[in-house]
């Protein structure tokens, strides 16, 4: 009977530790800098996400609509690429679509080899999606750290949803442009 009662005991013991025992709590997503913020797409978004870096006093920032692996900062941590084709824009660079295309593959390139974290961002909702557009979003989510979205982006075909899934790149959603500032607060260090 002793040993009855002692087997008893001691699973309760060890049933009354696994139900205490929590898996640790997922570490939140951070990005430090320097940063430097650039355009897939030549859209002029990467100018917004400059000004929401302003707002948060964010002050260890450079941007480079034509980033490359040939002006990139020497000590930056991370770059912001902010995702949003523009014709005009890349027409104002003198570059097409696939010029623009070849110029982020070079720079995830250059950033993978050196170690430098991407957050993909893209804030221009569905007047930013399209042939030209989304021809840059795989990409450069692919290789991300993690992606901020204004949500009506996402909503006609869950884009943004699918490339999450098959990357396992956390995705953030806000319902405006203009709450992403308050969204790159809470991740940037």
């Amino acid at each position: 009977m002793r040993k009855f009662l002692s087997l008893i005991l001691a699973l309760c013991l060890v049933f009354s530790f696994a139900a205490f025992a929590q898996e640790p709590a997922d570490e939140p997503i951070t990005f430090e800098g320097p940063y430097v913020v650039t355009s897939a797409g030549q859209s002029a978004d990467y100018k917004m996400v400059s000004t929401m870096l302003k707002m948060n006093k964010v002050e260890n920032y450079t941007e480079e609509a034509l980033l490359s692996p040939d002006n990139i900062p020497a000590d930056v941590k991370t770059i912001i690429i902010v995702i949003g084709g523009s014709s005009k824009g890349l027409g104002a660079a003198g570059i097409d679509a696939e010029q623009e295309l070849a110029r982020i593959e070079k720079l995830i390139a250059y950033a993978q080899e050196k170690e430098i974290v991407i957050l993909a961002m893209h804030i221009g909702g569905m007047a930013r999606r399209g042939d030209l557009s989304d021809k840059f979003i795989e990409p450069v989510v692919a290789v991300s750290k993690a992606c901020l979205v204004v949500e009506d982006a996402n909503t006609s075909d869950q884009l943004f949803d699918t490339l999450s899934e098959k990357y396992e790149v956390p995705m953030t959603y806000f319902a405006k442009k203009s709450d992403g500032a308050k969204v790159l607060a809470e991740i940037l260090k």
